[in-house]
């Protein structure tokens, strides 16, 4: 309840950004990204508010529009979702406290700190970089990885399979530093293959791991919802597992014997083939694909190509697979 001893002004200039900044996030969590819980708790937000405004007539007759210094002030133009929704949320929180500050009522602390957990909650997965369709590149030499960049390759990831995790954890350092060098890189997603630790240690953007791994529930646990997951499969099943567990891709192989699994057998193309009505999430079609076979595979139509040894072969593959 708002105690009449407090300036009205203050009460109903903050009131307004409040309400009209919850407003703006809620029509985000209604309309774009569909969440339900997070649009009912915006709206129980709402609801709270107007509950505190017990004297709209006092709040109304002290409104000077004319007097009010801020008024008409051109907002800063936002330039992503990131950025409209990051100054809605700072825009009430603030509200919150000068309305706490002003009126002693404890329950603007708790929305404040209601708002802290809900602007984690809808910010951060906004922070995950889009899985790309085009050619995913992976090696275990970084110098490979910087060129497949420029020779045109969608996603990146370092994979080293010998080496100790000290060396692939300095590789992994090295190859964060030298892509903040390509323009283009910003928007290329950097993978680490298997191992979480070292993700974390460089702020990669995501992780890929295999079969015999932690388990996708917990690498999310582990990862934040800002965080790419892609998990190796080589049977429908294991896809459609993957992707009810919350993987952001899946690989779809081998398709051809290859030295990078030594000790697996190829698939062939029937994973491949259902993999296009059966999975929601993009896949990438990978194992032994290079220049001499990619005719097998542009029927196919994967979403994402990916390539370990034939990086240098990168800007003739993506001529043939535009060609087609």
């Amino acid at each position: 309840m708002i105690n009449a001893s407090f300036p009205y002004s203050i009460i109903d200039a903050n009131l307004n950004r409040i309400s009209e900044g919850l407003r703006v996030i809620e029509e985000y969590t209604r309309f774009i990204s569909q969440n339900k819980p997070q649009t009912e708790a915006l709206s129980q937000l709402r609801k709270q508010i107007a509950l505190k405004i017990t004297e709209p007539h006092q709040l109304l007759n002290v409104r000077d529009v004319a007097q009010d210094m801020r008024a008409y002030e051109i907002p800063a133009k936002r330039q992503s979702l990131i950025d409209i929704l990051t100054a809605n949320f700072k825009r009430i929180t603030q509200a919150l406290r000068v309305m706490e500050e002003y009126t002693g009522d404890s329950a603007f602390n708790r929305m404040r700190y209601d708002l802290y957990t809900l602007e984690k909650e809808i910010l951060l997965p906004l922070y995950q970089k889009p899985v790309p369709s085009g050619i995913y590149a992976i090696s275990d030499d970084i110098g490979h990885l910087m060129d497949s960049i420029q020779l045109g390759a969608a996603i990146i990831q370092l994979r080293d399979k010998q080496n100790s995790k000290q060396v692939i954890y300095e590789k992994a350092i090295a190859l964060k530093s030298k892509l903040k060098e390509l323009p283009q890189a910003a928007q290329i997603p950097f993978l680490i293959n298997d191992h979480i630790d070292i993700m974390l240690a460089v702020d990669a953007d995501g992780l890929h791991t295999g079969q015999d791994d932690l388990p996708i529930q917990l690498q999310r646990q582990l990862l934040g919802p800002h965080k790419l997951i892609g998990k190796t499969t080589h049977t429908l099943d294991q896809g459609l597992t993957a992707q009810s567990q919350g993987a952001d891709y899946v690989s779809v192989g081998p398709l051809w014997k290859t030295p990078s699994k030594p000790n697996r057998d190829a698939i062939g193309f029937d994973y491949l083939k259902a993999a296009a009505s059966q999975l929601r999430i993009p896949y990438v079609a990978i194992g032994g694909v290079n220049l001499s076979n990619i005719d097998q595979l542009i029927p196919f139509n994967p979403p994402i190509i990916g390539l370990i040894r034939a990086y240098e072969d990168i800007p003739l593959l993506l001529k043939k697979i535009k060609s087609c």
